[in-house]
């Protein structure tokens, strides 16, 4: 038996509802160095609609893009969606509630992004509500040393600003408020009808909703060149973008047969 086939038997095992769960680039969405030309596969997204469809799955992307971002990638029906790393959950068809910054939040950002602008222009900056992510992936693949030293000087600023420090594959990102993937798959499991989780990623920033699915149902991690190490022993392999298409796929086939 297949690694996919022994998943989807697992999958269709527990407990329904069942929630679904996806983090979107390196999961759902191949990687690529601008992630403003990252694109969901026109069939991954097909399937996606199905599953959303289905009653006995609740459907959520979970993602550190902002919702801006992530609505330039889809634009599907009855999914939760998580964004900002969890800083923002909403629900099916949910309005974006307004969200506030203290002064001092606001001045650590602004100082921080005086960096990004001076010394890390070369770099892909992603500007959120309550964050900024600097990726260096493009820079990586023509100077891996200003890459390295980059992100050392991103966690050493954002540190003496007070401001959290996420990291994940060619990636720091400052926050003024801190939240994380776990959290948000949590209070989507608690809102939600389900009674089972399942959730597919593939950086360190998804560890913590892996071990949250492991515990509820199953977690998965989706290996990388660049990240090859799961959270635990009780999570899942994949490999790539293209085998968890293709579990989805064979669990939307296998529920409407």
């Amino acid at each position: 038996m297949s690694r996919v086939e022994s998943l989807l038997d697992a999958l269709l095992a527990l407990e329904r509802p069942l929630l679904l769960a996806l983090d979107i680039d390196g999961t759902i969405s191949p990687i690529v160095r601008d992630p403003d030309l990252a694109q969901i596969p026109a069939s991954t997204l097909s399937t996606l609609a199905g599953l959303a469809g289905a009653p006995m799955f609740e459907l959520a992307l979970i993602t550190g893009r902002d919702l801006n971002s992530l609505s330039r990638m889809e634009q599907l029906e009855g999914v939760w969606r998580a964004v900002e790393h969890g800083g923002l959950v909403l629900a099916p068809a949910q309005t974006p509630p307004p969200r506030e910054l203290t002064s001092k939040q606001r001045e650590a950002l602004d100082r921080f992004r005086h960096w990004v602008d001076t010394r890390a222009h070369d770099a892909f900056i992603e500007h959120k509500p309550q964050a900024i992510a600097v990726h260096v992936r493009g820079i990586a693949a023509k100077d891996p040393g200003r890459a390295d030293q980059l992100l050392r000087e991103a966690d050493e600023l954002a540190q003496s600003l007070g401001l959290h420090v996420r990291r994940g594959k060619a990636l720091r990102e400052a926050e003024a408020v801190v939240h994380d993937k776990g959290s948000a798959l949590r209070e989507i499991f608690e809102r939600s009808d389900a009674r089972s989780v399942f959730f597919a990623g593939d950086d360190l920033t998804d560890f913590p909703a892996i071990e949250f699915a492991a515990e509820h149902g199953v977690g998965a991690f989706v290996g990388s060149d660049e990240q090859q190490g799961a959270p635990s022993g009780s999570a899942v392999l994949l490999q790539g973008v293209d085998e968890v298409a293709t579990l989805l796929s064979q669990l939307l086939e296998r529920v409407t047969e």
